[in-house]
This record gives structure tokens, sequence and C-alpha cells, in this order.
């Protein structure tokens, strides 16, 4: 694509790149690119470009954008547009700078959001695992009241089962019909 044909438009009816840029309905980033022939616009883009400027798509596309100082063209204009050159090459470097820091910022508030995401997630983990570990003391805590429940469970067990033992001996040896000594009688031993 000729990029030289859409820069003399644009110097010729006096526009900046960032009119032309307006007129065409894209960035001036775009209009830059164009003019340094590091792009080339899209179908619909192209057809805005072909009306305005008046030419064919074939003169538009047409790579010869080499500058012939033979011609008639003053060196004024010659001059200009290397200067315009240099500007866009200005205005390019101006683009990847706002380009870096824009990039920079954006890198820099992700960085942000996602230390305060994992800050979150940290201190999510440090009270599941202080909540375990208070769960672990809990835990403990009921097997040792468990355990003594079970010790003390058996030791009333065994003093209910002697507390029975006893009383069963008591009313084989000392009840009514039981051959045993009397404390209110004197003992007496039955022969047969």
């Amino acid at each position: 694509m000729s990029g030289l044909r859409i820069r003399q438009f644009r110097e010729k009816n006096k526009y900046s790149q960032k009119d032309l840029a307006n007129i065409l309905g894209v960035s001036v980033r775009t209009i830059v690119r164009w003019e340094q022939n590091s792009s080339k616009p899209c179908a619909e883009e192209l057809e805005k470009v072909i009306k305005l400027i008046g030419v064919t798509e074939e003169e538009l596309l047409n790579d010869k954008d080499d500058i012939d100082l033979s011609s008639d063209e003053p060196k004024q204009d010659v001059l200009g547009r290397i200067s315009d050159s240099v500007d866009n090459l200005v205005t390019g470097q101006e683009i990847i700078n706002e380009s870096l820091t824009i990039n920079r910022d954006e890198y820099s508030k992700k960085q942000s959001e996602l230390i305060k995401e994992l800050r979150l997630q940290n201190k999510e983990l440090i009270e599941k695992i202080n909540n375990n570990e208070k769960n672990y003391a809990v835990q403990k805590e009921i097997l040792r009241q468990r355990k003594i429940r079970n010790v003390i469970l058996i030791v009333l067990s065994l003093i209910l089962i002697a507390i029975i033992a006893f009383i069963f001996w008591i009313t084989f040896n000392f009840g009514p019909n039981a051959d045993g000594i009397y404390a209110d009688q004197p003992m007496v031993v039955k022969t047969d």
C-alpha cells in the first residue's frame, strides 16, 4: 500500500494525523502505521480511504513510495515529508511509551489484585489451620472426658457388683433360712 499517497493527501488538505483518523474513524496509531507502510487497512477502511483521497484502489495499493529527487517536486516539499517522517517516528515512539506505561500500570494493578487475593487465601488457610487446631484440642478433650467417664463407669460397676455380691452373701449366710450365726442368739450347732 502507498502510505506516501495517504500522507500526501493529508498534507495537501492540511490535515493532522489525528484529523484524518477522526474522519476515517480509526486511531492515530492506525494512520501512522498506514503512512509508514507497516500495516494495511481492512476492506472497509480501504474503501473509505479510496473515496476520501479520490484515487483508484490500484493507485492506492501501488507500493511506489520512493521520493524522486529529480522530479519537479519542490525540495521544500521533500523536506516537509522527511520532517513528517521524523514526526511519525516521534509519534510512534510516544505511542510505544504510552503503551508501555499503560501495560506497566495494568500489570501493577493486576499484581496488586493477585497479592490481595493470595493474602485472602492465606488468611483463610490460617483460619482453617487454627480451627483445625482448636477442633483437635476439643476432640482431644472430649476423648479425655470419655476415658474418665468410662473409668468411672467401670469403677461404679465394680462397686455395684461388690455390693450385690455382699448382699447375696449376707442373705445366704444370715437370712431367716440360713444356717449361719445370728447376732442376737448364741451360736448353736445343729446335729442331725
